[in-house]
């Protein structure tokens, strides 16, 4: 990482670094690692996570989304900023790495901080994924489902107009928990199949 010679080259050292200390079974290393990058990026996540941190976040999401039309948010500006786009990708690793030492309060607030960034500098490749997440956060967690069902079905359709296929598994993956509870259950069983084959298709 001292050798880099440019931020995409710092943030290649960085990513590569992480999953090594995953694949090692180092994983609070890992989870440190892009904690303290977070923070350089001027998007550190809270050290303690408490149902009042969640509440904010949640409030604060809610806010920004009450303002928008699902026509807006699919026609919405690319993410560009590398800075952003990194910080994202941290927080879909550290969403990995938390799930591996079974750090769950942090999860909670992963897809709403990747969503405020996506709101304020733009879609990212896994925007489609937290809004999925988010939509399953309020179907299943706060028994909201019609509100959940509808950021479940703008996750797919933002994923079709997303250039990359990369990460279409995980949004499909995560779109069908909320699908097995509103729609016909062998079609949203299904929907888990399709996402084990894009996952995959993208390797």
């Amino acid at each position: 990482m001292h050798n880099a010679r440019c931020f995409e080259d710092k943030f290649q050292a960085i990513s590569v670094t992480v999953t090594l200390l995953n694949w090692s079974g180092n994983v609070p290393a890992a989870v440190e690692l892009i904690r303290t990058t977070l923070s350089s990026l001027d998007e550190e996540l809270p050290s303690a996570v408490t149902p009042t941190v969640v509440k904010k976040h949640l409030d604060n999401t809610k806010k920004q989304l009450a303002l928008l039309t699902d026509d807006t948010l699919l026609s919405y500006l690319t993410m560009v900023d590398p800075s952003k786009l990194f910080a994202v990708q941290l927080l879909v690793k550290l969403y990995g790495s938390l799930t591996l030492i079974g750090e769950r309060a942090t999860l909670r607030i992963i897809p709403l901080k990747v969503i405020q960034l996506s709101l304020t500098y733009g879609m990212s490749p896994h925007s489609p994924s937290a809004f999925a997440q988010y939509g399953n956060y309020l179907a299943l967690i706060r028994y909201e489902f019609e509100e959940g069902y509808r950021y479940v079905k703008l996750a797919l359709s933002l994923m079709k107009k997303t250039a990359s296929r990369a990460h279409d598994g995980s949004t499909i993956f995560w779109s069908a928990h909320t699908r097995l509870h509103v729609e016909p259950m062998q079609s949203s069983i299904e929907c888990y199949f399709d996402a084990f084959k894009a996952h995959m298709k993208s390797g």
